[in-house]
């Protein structure tokens, strides 16, 4: 239907179209122009595909929220899609973002847009942080030189929106619409940008000082104290999370409000059948609550991680691990899509399709569910609290081994690659450190509980009554002992399979084998599962070492029934989907077959395991020597290596 013929309160409706260069806003001015919360953060590639959302303050106007772009020449799988809404989807009209801290860069974009013919709007957003930069824009000037309309806005601060939204359809309806031109050429484009900076922008100079931001980075961004600080952070991050207040709050769940729950419930029962007084005391109320238990530190968590992104730090870490990644046929692109998998694991692997190179595509769909999600995060919290004495250096090297396992893999599938393409460049702009805003942080916060609480009251629900049934009765249906049952009956079926790992190293491997199955519906029922079959706890089923392989196991093994519909579908075909599963498993099994044996080695034998370490030492060394001496010797500047430097970071 043709929007022409649409009126809504009696206005005309309207398509505008949000586009704009990466972290120039939009998502934040999306936001506030529909009062809808999505995902904003202080780094590039937050937008990965077109969202669309009703104006609040005039509901006749539809805003579509594209992907950055810096050109309308598509170079990357972003940019082809808002290049492809703008031709083909022929918006009323285009509300251009620009960044008013560095309009000389912003500006391409909207000459290009200029040259569509499509009614356009230029909003100069960070107005507030231009004028603290000491940088003035005079909007007019700008207006009068492009022949379009510049609205100073703040999306941050909210300042600005209503005007933004008049002028969008006093634009559209002006009988003075904007007539598409040639496309313009490179220098054309920079000379008129360059003319338009010398009329409307003027800096003072007694406040062009030194970026704030420049400080931090040459301590953040040091070659030397990049990674150690990065360790750091996370240590501290999970410190607060896992063991500190997340810690206390989850002990106080587990240990006041769980058995209060159950004694309530078990007050209300006592008329009832001593079954289904079992069901909902222990399947339901013990399953759930030992999920629901985890929740503040998952919060937690996800607010520290909120205020990483909202600062511009995590943009740094996709700068600082980009050199690293390329030497597994990754780069930062990566490492953007597997840390979308710290929440979950679906949307990561669906955001690989913003990687141009198939290669690296599929490597990174393969590798990214190694990245711990929320549902993950909970066991890990589980067996540090109760396995570990809450110690959260443990809760740290489960991340460290996920990178370990990105490492391994990446080096075992570059193994089977072809050739390696080139073609896919990594464009990283480093955004300036900002303060979060309060708001943002809180919902992310929210928004991560909420999906983990209504996964609580789904699936973990009905997974509680499924393994309380199966706990409680044989085949036959008839009532049976824990033993007996026809989950104890497939538990030890599988069990053999897991006895390598030390999951049977005090008699419950038929326990551990059947939790880490049941984790294929979602990742938290391993923990219910735990909680029915082992009602004295996990302490004493598992030695530490068995519990510690037990978790690498499940950190790395095949995700949800979810992600894993989503690797098929992102991979094309079921061929490589299976691929996929196979070498997770694979890759799952060995090291959690090294971490354990290793260990038994070390604790059994210490004398034969130090000899071993050594060797392994002393051989590496000599390796990395005679590798250093090589390419010293065949290098054209004797090893320097700076012309490799440039290329790779230029």
């Amino acid at each position: 239907m043709n929007n022409s013929n649409i009126y809504i309160n009696n206005k005309k409706h309207l398509n505008v179209a949000l586009v704009g260069n990466p972290n120039s806003g939009k998502t934040t001015l999306f936001n506030a122009l529909t009062g809808s919360n999505q995902r904003v953060g202080n780094w590039p590639g937050v937008t990965v595909e077109r969202k669309t959302g009703i104006c609040t303050l005039d509901p006749s106007v539809t805003i579509v929220d594209t992907p950055g772009c810096y050109s309308l020449t598509p170079f990357t799988p972003e940019e082809q899609v808002t290049a492809s809404y703008l031709t083909e989807g022929k918006p009323d009209v285009i509300l251009n973002v620009t960044d008013s801290t560095c309009l000389e860069r912003s500006l391409l974009l909207t000459v290009q847009l200029l040259s569509l013919g499509i009614p356009t709007v230029v909003a100069l957003n960070m107005q507030d942080e231009a004028q603290a930069k000491g940088i003035s824009v005079s909007e007019k000037e700008l207006s009068e030189f492009f022949k379009c309309p510049f609205v100073s806005i703040s999306a941050m601060k909210n300042r600005g929106i209503a005007e933004l939204v008049e002028q969008c359809r006093k634009t559209a309806t002006s009988p003075n619409t904007q007539k598409a031109s040639k496309k313009p050429t490179a220098d054309d484009c920079y000379a008129q940008i360059e003319t338009a900076l010398q009329r409307a922008v003027s800096v003072s100079p007694q406040k062009d000082k030194q970026a704030l931001t420049e400080k931090i980075d040459r301590v953040l961004l040091n070659r030397w104290l990049a990674f150690p600080i990065l360790i750091l952070l996370l240590s501290a991050v999970f410190f607060v999370s896992v063991g500190g207040l997340g810690g206390w709050l989850t002990d106080l769940i587990e240990s006041k409000v769980t058995p209060w729950m159950q004694r309530s419930a078990s007050k209300l029962l006592a008329s009832a059948p001593k079954l289904l007084n079992s069901l909902v005391c222990d399947g339901v109320i013990g399953g759930v609550m030992s999920v629901v238990g985890f929740v503040p530190q998952i919060t937690l968590l996800f607010g520290c991680i909120a205020l990483l992104e909202a600062c511009g730090y995590m943009a740094r870490i996709a700068f600082i691990t980009d050199r690293a990644l390329c030497g597994l046929g990754l780069g930062g692109r990566s490492f953007v899509c597997m840390l979308l998998g710290c929440g979950c694991s679906v949307p990561a692997i669906m955001s690989t399709r913003t990687i141009k190179n198939a290669e690296e595509r599929q490597t990174t769909v393969t590798l990214a569910p190694f990245v711990p999600c929320s549902a993950k995060l909970a066991v890990i919290a589980y067996f540090t609290s109760y396995v570990f004495d809450g110690n959260t250096l443990f809760a740290v090297s489960f991340y460290l081994t996920s990178v370990v396992a990105v490492i391994v893999g990446g080096l075992a599938l570059k193994l089977l690659k072809r050739k390696p393409d080139f073609d896919n460049v990594f464009l990283l702009e480093l955004p300036p450190y900002r303060l979060p805003k309060a708001r943002n942080v809180l919902y992310q916060m929210w928004d991560r509980a909420k999906a983990f609480l209504v996964k609580a009251g789904t699936i973990i629900f009905a997974a509680s009554v499924l393994l309380w049934v199966m706990t409680n009765f044989g085949f036959d249906f008839r009532q049976a002992e824990t033993e007996a049952s026809m989950l104890a009956a497939l538990g030890k079926f599988i069990a053999p399979l897991f006895t390598p790992l030390g999951f049977n190293d005090r008699g419950c491997g038929w326990q551990l084998a059947v939790a880490t199955v049941s984790g294929l519906a979602a990742k938290e029922t391993v923990i219910t599962t735990l909680q029915i079959l082992l009602p004295d706890g996990i302490a004493n089923a598992v030695s530490p070492l068995g519990a510690y392989s037990f978790v690498m196991y499940n950190l790395l093994t095949v995700p949800c029934i979810a992600a894993i519909s989503a690797s098929f579908a992102e991979q094309g075909n079921w061929k490589n989907g299976l691929k996929t599963i196979i070498f997770q498993i694979a890759t799952a099994y060995l090291m959690s077959l090294t971490v354990y044996q290793t260990g038994n080695l070390a604790l059994k034998h210490p004398s034969a395991f130090a000899a071993v370490l050594t060797i392994l030492l002393l051989a590496t060394a000599l390796f990395a020597a005679v590798r250093h001496a090589v390419r010293r010797r065949s290098s054209p500047c004797r090893g320097c290596y700076a012309c490799d430097k440039t290329t790779r970071h230029c």
